[in-house]
């Protein structure tokens, strides 16, 4: 019902807008929009509230903090709104810096914010202020497989919920395949079968160690040092791991693997925590995309009144991640599927009770297993999961974790980025054993360093 809610209220939206005294000449007036489409419903319905008003707008957006930002110092940013992710933008520094500007003077996005997860709202906002709207949501994790578990004779017990508990699992897998080899099951089976080798495993287990102990360190705002006990251990940890998986697997399964990222909300269920111990708290890597107002925007009302469109238009499987008391969300045409299956249902029955009507015997039994057979179709669709996208179960499962979400700044220690290049090299030269754990600690402290030196700036 909220999600039919904010449908009409992006209907409504045309309609107050487009009574909104706008103290510039629509004809002389051009708003820039940066990381829109016109065939968006946000740059529709806006434009339809001000025929007037022209709107030039650019699909790509900058893909850094540093790109967009010398942009706007040079003066070749013309953009009123513009659109920057977390997985490619400091968001704090952007709106500690004044690039975005404070929006929160609307009471729409006031109250549209209130309702969305803490950690949402806290990437939005800056000593109380407002300064963007989410307009795409993502988040990743690491699971366990159901399947393979059952197959491994493993319970929820055995679930890990740390990175501590999960190098135990480990530990104890590899002693239990030297005993009695696993056919099926592998702890991974998604390496290139070309490019799997004896140093495989220990990248595989390096990156989550890096990327989550980093997390780590950022939500407790800590300094980050990876000269501790506590990463030297378990860098030694997965070193030692790595080869012994390895030695036991030596060729590639395709059948079941024990762990698996995933994404969305279904399988939380099956999520292995990877902090990295079970004393701190669950954090679940996520990325937003969020639409903000350009502080050198000679209309800011207009660009407010933008964002507002924009966040009375998200899509509702979007918003199921955002909001706290978000609806279930039905596939596509369900319920078009739903009502042609009653329709095909009542002309059947209506054809059997039709007492002016004679049905040869054959041809009744005919229509009286196909009208069985549409009542348990429409049954089965009527309760089963598939009919969501977001089910109500999902929904039970993620308000769970809603608070747990985690927005990790982009820096030089994220390997899937370009500026992630040489602590890409790093792990191959540690993987490889060209780097011991002492040097590869300490190139990892220097790149830290280096860092701390970039953001005093």
């Amino acid at each position: 019902m909220k999600i039919i809610l904010r449908e009409k209220l992006c209907i409504i939206l045309v309609f107050c807008l487009a009574l909104t005294p706008v103290s510039l000449a629509m004809g002389e007036t051009t708003l820039y929009i940066l990381g829109l489409g016109k065939n968006n419903i946000q740059y529709q319905i806006f434009t339809q509230a001000h025929p007037g008003l022209n709107v030039e707008i650019e699909s790509n957006i900058f893909l850094s903090t540093n790109e967009m930002v010398n942009a706007m110092l040079t003066g070749e940013f013309p953009y009123d709104t513009f659109v920057i992710t977390s997985g490619s933008f400091d968001v704090k520094q952007m709106l500690v810096k004044g690039y975005c500007a404070d929006v929160s003077d609307s009471s729409v996005l006031s109250s549209e914010l209130g309702k969305m997860y803490e950690p949402i709202e806290q990437l939005l906002t800056h000593d109380g202020h407002i300064h963007g709207i989410p307009s795409y949501f993502y988040m990743g994790y690491y699971t366990y497989d159901p399947d393979a578990w059952a197959a491994a004779g493993l319970s929820e017990e055995d679930v890990p919920t740390s990175f501590d508990e999960y190098l135990d699992f480990l530990e104890a897998w590899t002693e239990r395949i030297k005993e009695e080899p696993e056919d099926e099951i592998s702890v991974c089976n998604l390496f290139d079968c070309e490019l799997y080798g004896e140093h495989s495993y220990i990248e595989y287990l390096v990156d989550p160690l890096v990327t989550n102990y980093i997390m780590q360190c950022n939500y407790a705002d800590e300094p980050l040092r990876f000269d501790t006990p506590l990463f030297r251990d378990m860098l030694e940890r997965c070193q030692r791991i790595g080869t012994d998986l390895y030695a036991n697997e030596p060729e590639q399964k395709a059948e079941l693997g024990l762990f698996y990222d995933r994404y969305g909300m279904r399988e939380l269920t099956h999520l292995v925590p990877l902090r990295m111990t079970a004393d701190q708290p669950i954090l679940i890597k996520a990325t937003l995309n969020m639409i903000c107002v350009n502080q050198r925007s000679q209309h800011q009302e207009l660009a407010r009144e933008y964002l507002e469109t924009c966040v009375a238009c998200i899509e509702p499987e979007v918003g199921a991640y955002l909001y706290r008391d978000a609806e279930p969300v039905e596939q596509p045409g369900y319920m078009l599927s739903m009502d042609a299956l009653q329709e095909e249902i009542d002309a059947l029955e209506q054809k059997l009770s039709d007492s002016s009507t004679t049905i040869e015997p054959i041809e009744l039994n005919t229509m009286q297993d196909e009208l069985a057979e549409k009542k348990l179709k429409w049954e089965e669709m009527s309760t089963s999961e598939e009919r969501y996208l977001i089910s109500p179960a999902d929904l039970e499962l993620y308000r769970n974790y809603g608070d747990c979400l985690y927005f990790q700044p982009p820096s030089i220690f994220d390997p899937a980025t370009e500026e992630g290049q040489n602590l890409r090299q790093l792990r191959d030269g540690f993987s490889t054993g060209n780097l011991t754990v002492e040097q590869f600690i300490s190139r990892l402290d220097e790149m830290a360093w280096i860092l701390e030196l970039e953001e005093s700036k």
